[in-house]
């Protein structure tokens, strides 16, 4: 069995990337429910201060919880709003934390799958801020993988109670859920 990490770098709760790591950690118990351990994390549950600021004792347990979320995963499903060209400070913060709090400098990120996923209410669907997020995660050894997902328009993923479209929940499935699960099946180089 392998373990999934489901999580949306929107610092926006309830916005349709957070729905979308949700719809998709679903998607992926239903279709691959016996071979995945499919776990959700909620950035926005971690009191992480700005990431220029001196760690104090009382946040150290909260970087040492961000780190413990990422033990015995092997892929990540990760969505990203849009923010001027690039993805959340929330999400760049988090990222940043995990690689500074450890001794080497690396992060849980080396060697991981992890698949890009992007969607947003101006119908850009994540597309110029997947690419930035992509050559971080690259820079930190993840291996991510390369057909990305740009959804288009949250309009066009959700119906009016708010769950997946079954065309985005194909889409996802066909590709970056398949292809997540593939790569994390593969042994860590």
């Amino acid at each position: 069995m392998i373990k999934l990490l489901f999580l949306s770098g929107s610092s926006r709760v309830g916005s349709a990337n957070w729905k979308l790591a949700g719809a998709a950690a679903m998607i992926a118990k239903q279709s691959f429910g016996y071979r995945i351990d499919a776990v959700g994390l909620d950035l926005m549950q971690f009191d992480l201060p700005n990431l220029e600021k001196t760690l104090e004792d009382s946040r150290e347990d909260e970087v040492m919880r961000l780190r413990g979320a990422f033990d015995g995963v092997t892929g990540v499903f990760m969505t990203s709003d849009e923010y001027t060209g690039a993805y959340s400070a929330v999400l760049k913060n988090a990222i940043g934390w995990l690689r500074r709090s450890d001794p080497n400098r690396c992060t849980p990120f080396q060697g991981m799958a992890v698949a890009l996923c992007g969607t947003s209410a101006r119908g850009v669907g994540g597309i110029r801020g997947l690419p930035a997020l992509q050559q971080l995660l690259s820079e930190l050894g993840a291996r991510v993988i390369t057909q990305h997902l740009e959804l288009g328009t949250s309009e066009s993923l959700f119906d009016r109670e708010g769950r997946l479209l079954p065309k985005a929940q194909r889409l996802l499935l066909d590709g970056c859920l398949g292809e997540l699960c593939a790569a994390a099946s593969e042994p860590i180089m």
